[in-house]
């Protein structure tokens, strides 16, 4: 059976609880008062309420005793007669007994179709276990990227997207290295001729050893200590190789479309064949 979500998370329950405790006290308290002898409500017209013999009922009882004139309550006829005893009708009863605090946490939950309180949290645990479990883990923020940079790198490549020379400041050469990193295969072990041979055809100005030197100190390629062997390091590159990759690729697509693509004839102008 589907159970109404509760409008309030724990805490709230019990603070809301604590509140209502706090009402529920001022009432029985003022209901008490009531019943001792505390002043009478007016009545519906506003006046003060009045007694049988039409006197209103705020008499000498209902004066505080340091009033000025104030008669004596043994001044009053009868008053020391133990044979006079008190017709005063019984305040009112308050119908409001004392609650705990545990006793509000469960009339509340279970006016929602819960047993009692443990029962609510418990439920209320296990469907925050849940959604904890099924939600998505939340993506680190991604950094930002320095599109400048991208554009000075991308000036060292050459109209056919090569590396044509060598950028000066380093950070614009680990962007180039990880374009580099992008051409060796993935996942395969390369001898040392296999490696020169990868990195000669991805630039023009003739220094494989740079190349190969560099992505092996960053930590882009592995080799083993003898030197024969070389393997790519399997890694997602930062925000900006990305843009510099991407940009190289929508280059070169557009390259290839312009060649494979013959230019219009001028306006005007019939192309006959010869």
């Amino acid at each position: 059976m589907s159970r109404p979500r509760f409008p309030f998370i724990a805490k709230d329950v019990s603070a809301l609880a604590r509140s209502l405790q706090r009402e529920l006290a001022a009432c029985a308290m003022s209901s008490q008062l009531a019943g001792r002898g505390g002043r009478p409500a007016d009545d519906a017209s506003g006046s003060p309420a009045h007694d049988a013999t039409g006197g209103s009922t705020t008499d000498s009882a209902c004066v505080p005793a340091n009033a000025p004139d104030a008669p004596c309550a043994t001044d009053a006829p009868g008053a020391h007669d133990p044979t006079r005893t008190s017709h005063r009708a019984p305040g009112p009863v308050s119908p409001i007994g004392p609650v705990s605090h545990v006793q509000l946490l469960n009339m509340l939950v279970r006016a929602v179709g819960y047993r009692n309180f443990q029962h609510y949290r418990a439920q209320f645990a296990a469907q925050e276990r849940l959604e904890r479990l099924a939600a998505p883990e939340s993506a680190a923020p991604e950094e930002p990227v320095d599109l400048r940079r991208v554009e000075r790198a991308a000036r060292h490549f050459g109209p056919d997207g090569l590396l044509a020379r060598w950028p000066g400041k380093v950070s614009l050469q680990r962007l180039c290295l990880w374009w580099v990193w992008s051409r060796l295969p993935a996942g395969q072990m390369l001898t040392g001729t296999q490696m020169d041979d990868a990195l000669r055809a991805c630039h023009h100005f003739g220094d494989h050893a740079l190349l190969r030197r560099w992505l092996c100190d960053l930590g882009m390629a592995t080799r083993t200590p003898d030197g024969r062997q070389y393997r790519r390091v399997e890694q997602r590159p930062p925000q900006e190789a990305l843009a510099l990759l991407q940009h190289l690729r929508d280059r070169g697509r557009h390259a290839r479309q312009a060649v494979r693509t013959p230019p219009a004839p001028p306006a005007g102008r019939r192309v006959t064949a010869a």
